[in-house]
């Protein structure tokens, strides 16, 4: 009855190895799976919620502003300061609309791993690197030989965001490095600028944050990688380094 009316916060003793032992077992396991399936669906509205909220409430200074503009346009002041306006804040809309939905394809995401050499990962973010942060020193440490067990689409999405988000705040330099934990894939990325707002290290990169003074990014790229991370069993850790600049660690665990 309790699992018919959805209460799982309990646990099914097994007091014997006989065969109703075993159908505790079985309806135990089940009250588990279910619970875990039931939580997991309870974060992801919940984190939906946040996303809508953050979505509505970032999109009322570009609504009031292009209502502003019509009124003038309205007035016969048709000047070109208007008109940039305009199109600024419409092309702004526009951005945000693709962020949700790039953000609802991330959700519907499902995991693929598979074998890849940790030569092919070292070569990938040595041209990663080179393309996004050309103008900076970048150091790539990987262990040498092996293979390891991951979403390779979805590696390379987290890395290409850690290391697009380095660059930009970096002075001079960027630091890459791949670790092999037991059971995890850990990435590490870290730059010589200013570090992270203390807000981002507590709480975490949510949707439409960001540090930059350039609108366009919204802060999707480390809650995009923060929700992939989380795909892959893993998460992400935003630090600050004791002699600044900044560290982002991308977690992947082997499925």
């Amino acid at each position: 009855m309790r699992i018919q009316n959805n209460d799982l916060d309990f646990s099914l003793p097994i007091l014997s190895n006989d065969e109703m032992g075993q159908l505790c077992a079985a309806f135990e396991e089940m009250r588990s799976e279910l619970l875990k399936s039931n939580r997991l669906l309870w974060q992801q509205a919940e984190e939906r919620k946040r996303l809508n909220a953050a979505f509505s409430h970032d999109l009322r200074n570009p609504i009031t502003v292009l209502k502003g503009s019509v009124k003038l346009l309205r007035q016969g002041i048709q000047d070109e300061q208007t008109i940039d306006r305009l199109e600024s804040y419409t092309l702004r809309i526009e951005q945000y609309v693709e962020a949700m939905s790039s953000v609802q394809k991330l959700e519907q995401l499902s995991v693929k791993p598979k074998e890849i050499r940790l030569s092919v990962l070292q070569s990938e973010l040595q041209e990663t690197a080179r393309l996004l942060a050309l103008s900076k020193k970048v150091s790539v440490l990987v262990p040498s030989g092996g293979t390891v067990c991951i979403d390779h689409g979805l590696f390379l999405t987290v890395a290409e965001n850690l290391i697009g988000n380095a660059a930009r705040f970096a002075e001079k330099a960027i630091s890459i490095q791949i670790t092999l934990q037991n059971d995890s894939l850990v990435l590490k990325v870290e730059d010589d600028g200013a570090g992270y707002p203390l807000s981002l290290v507590q709480n975490g990169p949510n949707p439409f944050e960001t540090t930059s003074s350039n609108s366009s990014h919204f802060g999707m790229g480390l809650y995009s990688s923060r929700i992939l991370c989380e795909k892959h069993g893993g998460r992400l850790i935003l630090e600050n380094q004791a002699g600044g600049g900044a560290s982002a660690t991308a977690i992947f665990h082997f499925v």
